[in-house]
């Protein structure tokens, strides 16, 4: 059983990582799902590091991990794969 204060920090780590979604849909203007975020993020370094700072991330990869972590099937978008396919991402 996890204690309250772990079970407080995921759900402010959630509730930050999907307030940080919206925002990125709202500055480019459009409706867009997960996997398009998650595609403008690795594209656009502002909003890499915005999210970093404000998740407490060290690392890209611990970013691209946390993407996954909320939705585990993100990979399997034929956008991201394309993206991966074409692009490499300093980890």
């Amino acid at each position: 059983m996890d204690n309250p204060y772990t079970i407080l920090d995921r759900k402010d780590i959630k509730h930050r990582f999907l307030t940080l979604c919206s925002f990125v849909s709202m500055c480019e203007n459009k409706k867009i799902n997960l996997a398009n975020v998650f595609l403008i993020v690795l594209n656009k370094k502002k909003y890499r590091e915005l999210f970093k700072d404000s998740l407490l991330l060290e690392s890209n990869f611990d970013l691209v991990r946390l993407f996954l972590d909320h939705d585990p099937l993100l990979y399997k978008s034929k956008y991201v794969t394309k993206f991966f396919k074409k692009n490499t991402l300093q980890i």
